[in-house]
């Protein structure tokens, strides 16, 4: 089951979707998927840690 996760980064807020794959979180967004394990950090913590720093360190269209 896929859960909802956004973050704010400057003046606009990005959405994407994780799920868990066995002990892996499974991360999508629109600039792509990523996956990565939790440990024992909540999915959701992780989740909205990972695409914040992806959207942030994305390059800006002109």
């Amino acid at each position: 089951m896929w859960n909802s996760v956004q973050v704010a980064v400057g003046h606009k807020t990005h959405r994407g979707r994780y799920r868990m794959e066995g002990d892996q979180l499974v991360l999508e967004w629109r600039g792509g998927r990523e996956a990565a394990r939790c440990g024992l950090v909540k999915p959701e913590v992780v989740a909205m840690e990972i695409l914040r720093h992806n959207v942030a360190s994305a390059p800006m269209a002109a």
